[in-house]
C-alpha cells in the first residue's frame, strides 16, 4: 500500500469529517479531539482525489497540472508538501 493509499484510509475514518466549502477551500475535523486541519483550493482537490482512489503521486501532480495550470515542478513541490502536512495531521490523530 503507498503511502498516500494509506493517508486516503485514514481520511475514510469515522472520526474524520471533511467538509468542502463553497470557495473550493475545505476542512478535516478530526471528531474526537476537535482537531482542524484546514485546506486551500487544492488541498481540498488533492483530499477528493484521494477519496476517488487516486493513489499515485504522479496522477495527483497531473490532475494538478490539468486543474490548476501549473508547471509539473511546481505541482510535484505542492503535493510532496501538501501529503507531509497531512501525514502529520493524521500520524499525530493516530497516536492518541
Amino acid at each position: 500500500m503507498s503511502d498516500i493509499q494509506e493517508l486516503a484510509a485514514m481520511l475514510a475514518d469515522d472520526e474524520l469529517t471533511t467538509t468542502k466549502l463553497v470557495d473550493g477551500t475545505g476542512v478535516i475535523l478530526d471528531v474526537d479531539s476537535l482537531q482542524v486541519f484546514t485546506l486551500n483550493e487544492t488541498g481540498m482537490f488533492l483530499v477528493e482525489a484521494m477519496g476517488e482512489g487516486v493513489a499515485r503521486r504522479e496522477d495527483l501532480v497531473a490532475g494538478m497540472v490539468e486543474s490548476f495550470e501549473v508547471e509539473d515542478s511546481e505541482a510535484g513541490r505542492d503535493v510532496d508538501a501538501f501529503v507531509g502536512e497531512l501525514a502529520k495531521f493524521l500520524l499525530e490523530k493516530r497516536r492518541k
